[in-house]
């Protein structure tokens, strides 16, 4: 029986992808490099993101990485109030989740006072009994933060799943010994996703139904 939901949080809760996008290729610009599609990003994002950087041309040596790290971060919070949105249907199945009993959590890269700040604008703080998130603007150690949290929480992986939306949700899931579902309306593609043994959902509704069943 599932009592413990793990969400991840950029891309799966928040819906963000296009502003991600539109930063890095803007970076990208301003660093004279070959221009990207969005289908590029898709299929190609992943963590650490300096592996994603390092793919579509940035120099990540030296200081290179922390440079470009600040710089988008920088530029992502500059513009996330007003270019950024819950994604279509979280809020309710939050809602019906947390009428339910489940559990819920969020399992991030995210940098921990950001995400803080992040659910209370946007207005769900009240329905989180907890938070694995990244103390570096990096977002290194997800992994690393989960099993930790887990374990201070003492939390029964074989009564919890996690939903997030790209390949490295997937292997973080399987670290954590996790039951993985995968959204397809974030940073990774559906094609990409589908790769996976996981299962995929176009929407929280599906999600629902598909939790129902298990």
């Amino acid at each position: 029986m599932i009592k413990n939901i793990f969400f991840d949080f950029n891309g799966t809760i928040l819906d963000d992808t296009d502003l991600c996008f539109d930063i890095e290729d803007e970076m990208i610009k301003e660093e004279g490099l070959a221009p990207v599609t969005k289908d590029f990003y898709l299929n190609n994002f992943c963590f650490p993101v300096k592996n994603y950087y390092k793919l579509v041309g940035f120099d990540i040596s030296g200081e290179n990485y922390h440079r470009i790290s600040e710089k988008f971060f920088s530029k992502y919070l500059s513009r996330e109030k007003q270019e950024t949105c819950l994604h279509e249907g979280i809020e309710e199945l939050l809602k019906k989740l947390k009428k339910d009993g489940y559990n819920l959590y969020i399992l991030t890269a995210s940098e921990e006072s950001i995400l803080i700040n992040q659910l209370k604008q946007l207005g769900i703080l009240e329905y989180f009994d907890g938070f694995s998130a990244s103390n570096n603007i990096a977002a290194l150690g997800k992994i690393e933060y989960g099993k930790l949290f887990i374990k201070n929480h003492n939390i029964n992986v074989d009564e919890s799943i996690m939903i997030g939306d790209t390949l490295h949700d997937y292997e973080v899931a399987n670290e954590l010994e996790l039951k993985p579902i995968l959204f397809s309306k974030g940073h990774n593609s559906k094609a990409l996703l589908q790769t996976t043994n996981a299962k995929v959902i176009d929407s929280f509704d599906e999600f629902y139904d598909y939790l129902k069943n298990l």
